[in-house]
């Protein structure tokens, strides 16, 4: 059975930005070959992948979890990204959302539509 999840692979147009974009959100890099890239997710690495065609926008949604969903926007507001909440579309934040079972997070596409949301875990908060 397993005990985690050891990596997500993710097809980027442009793997070379991509990185740039998961380094911006706080994401470890680990290493590259051949124009791949991987970074980190505490021990799950997530694999940037040349492709013509990304994977993004394929419904999927992968939350990071964060100790702080407040500073982790702050980052992204620096970062130049635009923060979002799928409940709420075309509405700007101000700030993390809290859901009604406790989780204060926000939502973030990659360059190539890759859905994230950044989430504290009702148990961090």
């Amino acid at each position: 059975m397993p005990d985690q999840l050891q990596s997500v692979v993710l097809m980027c147009r442009d793997t070379e930005a991509a990185k740039g974009w998961y380094e911006s959100m706080g994401f470890r890099y680990l290493r590259g070959y051949h124009g791949m890239h991987w970074v980190a997710a505490g021990s799950t690495e997530i694999m940037l992948h040349p492709a013509e065609q990304p994977s993004g926008g394929s419904g999927l949604v992968l939350h990071a979890g964060v100790p702080d969903a407040r500073a982790a926007f702050d980052r992204a507001r620096a970062a130049g990204l635009e923060p979002y909440d799928h409940q709420q579309p075309g509405v700007k934040l101000e700030a993390p959302v809290t859901r009604p079972w406790g989780a204060v997070e926000f939502e973030l596409d990659d360059l190539d539509g890759h859905r994230w949301g950044f989430t504290q875990s009702p148990a961090r908060s």
